[in-house]
């Protein structure tokens, strides 16, 4: 694929001004889930396939392949929107040029739309299982903002669940206080808290459900900055930690010590000259936790153990 777009990469025009802002938008947007940003990813795609000036299908190629190559490293740390664009790029390589330039765009505008329904329909299964897990009366934790986990609430609450959840803080940003402001407007019982009182609450809790931004070659789930710290908490409670995520965050290609887990800015943490020149700070968007911290998986083809989430990997692998 990369070799199709290198080959005519010297005959590509610079690249559409609106298209570079949105893929700076996916670039600083530390709001919402991985999810939602590779369905924008392959958005962009779509525009740029759309808005394409291209005079054939070879030049054509070369313009998505910038675009999309632009997007699979705009956010290192969120496996879906590296396979999305990958999965774009190599279904369009592999329509013949002699097709015509019209079919192999038409092609291109049609499988973005595919993708993007692909990812959709992953995530209404996800919402139907993992709705299932959750009991009448149970009490839920969650931690940085998952569209998927809040659409898995949501949905236990309007089957007539009497549920209750309790949303963390999740860092310096707003991402739980996203959490926090969409649940409550759908209805449900919410109690938003500092991650420092994690620990406090989570003898309380029935079970923990967040969501991820990678589920990495070795197993272990990469999200936002404090899940780590909740999964041992959960653990030594004795309460089920479940990860819910589509199958196109699963990434074969990386382990977890491998994944950049980027850096968001240190103001988030301290103000600019409060402290020192020589402390450094640190405010990392995402850490890592351990498959063995986690009780299942819920993906779109269902539940997954531990054990399994392994080999479900492995199949995910090039023959």
């Amino acid at each position: 694929m990369t070799c199709i777009y290198t080959a005519v990469r010297i005959a590509i025009v610079n690249i559409n001004p609106e298209i570079i802002s949105l893929i700076d938008e996916i670039k600083n947007d530390k709001t919402h889930g991985a999810s939602q940003l590779a369905r924008q990813a392959v958005g962009v795609l779509k525009l740029a396939a759309e808005h394409s000036q291209a005079n054939s299908a070879e030049r054509f190629w070369g313009e998505l392949g910038e675009v999309g190559e632009r997007l699979m490293a705009v956010r290192p740390a969120m496996a879906p929107i590296f396979n999305i664009a990958s999965r774009f790029l190599g279904a369009v390589s592999r329509v013949s040029p002699d097709e015509g330039l019209d079919i192999v765009k038409s092609f291109a505008i049609s499988q973005a739309d595919e993708l993007a329904g692909d990812s959709l329909r992953a995530v209404a299964q996800i919402v139907n299982y993992g709705s299932e897990l959750i009991g009448d009366g149970d009490r839920i934790m969650t931690h940085s903002y998952s569209s998927t986990v809040v659409a898995v609430l949501k949905e236990a609450f309007d089957r007539g669940k009497h549920i209750e959840v309790i949303a963390t803080r999740s860092g310096p940003g707003v991402t739980g206080q996203r959490i926090a402001q969409e649940l409550g407007r759908y209805g449900l019982a919410v109690t938003f808290v500092d991650d420092t009182a994690i620990g406090l609450y989570i003898s309380r809790v029935d079970k923990v459900m967040v969501g991820a931004d990678r589920v990495c070659a070795d197993g272990n789930i990469v999200n936002g900055i404090g899940t780590y710290q909740l999964a041992l908490a959960a653990e030594k409670a004795g309460i089920p930690f479940y990860v819910l995520c589509e199958t196109l965050k699963f990434d074969p290609r990386l382990k977890s010590g491998e994944v950049d887990l980027e850096e968001k800015e240190p103001s988030e943490v301290v103000e600019p000259g409060k402290l020192p020149p020589h402390v450094r700070v640190k405010n990392p968007c995402f850490d890592i936790t351990p498959l063995e911290l986690v009780a299942g998986v819920v993906t779109e083809n269902g539940l997954l153990t531990p054990e399994e989430v392994i080999s479900y990997i492995e199949k995910l692998l090039p023959a």
